[in-house]
C-alpha cells in the first residue's frame, strides 16, 4: 500500500514555511525566478512535494509540503543556494492536511504572471460571484500569512 504522506492526493504531510531575501540582480530576477519555478515544477512531483511561493520585490516566502525528510532536505538545498540570503524557517507543522495539492509550486505575486494573482475582492473577504474562486479557504489562510511574512510582518 503506498504511503499517503508523500501523495499529492491527500493524507497527512509535513509543512515547512520559510522566508528569504533573493540576491538576484533586479535585471535578472524574472529569468531566474522562471528557472527556479521550472525546476520546482519538474522535480517536486517526483518527490511528492507541493507548495506555493510568494515573491514581493526581492523577498520570498515559500510553503513546502510533503514527507518531512524530503521537505527538510529541499529546505537545506534552498538554504545553501547562493540566490538566497537571510533564509529562516518561520513555521513547521507535522501531520497536517496538504493545502497546495493542486500545485507542484504555485507562484503568488503581484505581477500578471502569477498562478494565483494578488489583489481583487476575494483577497479582502468580499465575494464577487462573477469571478471564479481561485483558492480554497484553507489556501487563503496560509496565503494571507505568507503575504504578511513576505512584507516583513513578524512570524
Amino acid at each position: 500500500m503506498p504511503d499517503d504522506s508523500t501523495s499529492t492526493e491527500g493524507g497527512p504531510v509535513f509543512r515547512l514555511i520559510y522566508r528569504s531575501r533573493l540576491t538576484i540582480p533586479a535585471d535578472d530576477l524574472k529569468v531566474e525566478l522562471a528557472k527556479i519555478l521550472t525546476t520546482a515544477r519538474t522535480k517536486n512531483p517526483e518527490h511528492g512535494i507541493t507548495g506555493a511561493l510568494v515573491v514581493w520585490g526581492d523577498n520570498v516566502v515559500q510553503t513546502l509540503e510533503g514527507e518531512e525528510g524530503v521537505v527538510r532536505a529541499l529546505y537545506d538545498t534552498i538554504h545553501q543556494d547562493p540566490r538566497h540570503e537571510q533564509v529562516e524557517v518561520v513555521d513547521t507543522n507535522a501531520g497536517v492536511g496538504r493545502t497546495f495539492g493542486r500545485w507542484s509550486m504555485a507562484r503568488i505575486s503581484e505581477d500578471d504572471e502569477a498562478d494565483i494573482p494578488l489583489g481583487g475582492d476575494q483577497w479582502e473577504g468580499a465575494v464577487d460571484v462573477s469571478v471564479p474562486r481561485l483558492t480554497t479557504p484553507e489556501e487563503d489562510v496560509i496565503i494571507a500569512s505568507m503575504r504578511d511574512r513576505v512584507r516583513g510582518a513578524p512570524a
